[in-house]
């Protein structure tokens, strides 16, 4: 039988300012889905998992918005 992974009740959100890169160390012990809101709007961006707990969100060019995980 497989082992569950239960997720966080609540998605957590970061907020980010005028940034080409953000690194979130969420300390969850899994990787996470990942969405990125730019003016609401859901937007691709390069998302590379360093560990199990943190992660960095890269964009093209200077953004701001903010980083849901579940």
């Amino acid at each position: 039988m497989a082992n569950a992974i239960f997720f966080p009740s609540r998605p957590k959100e970061y907020s980010f300012t005028n940034t080409t890169s953000v690194t979130i160390t969420h300390n969850l012990n899994y990787i996470p889905n990942v969405q990125v809101l730019v003016n609401g709007a859901v937007v691709f961006a390069d998302v590379t998992h360093t560990s199990t707990n943190e992660l960095v969100v890269t964009f093209v060019n200077a953004t701001t918005g903010t980083v849901v995980i579940r």
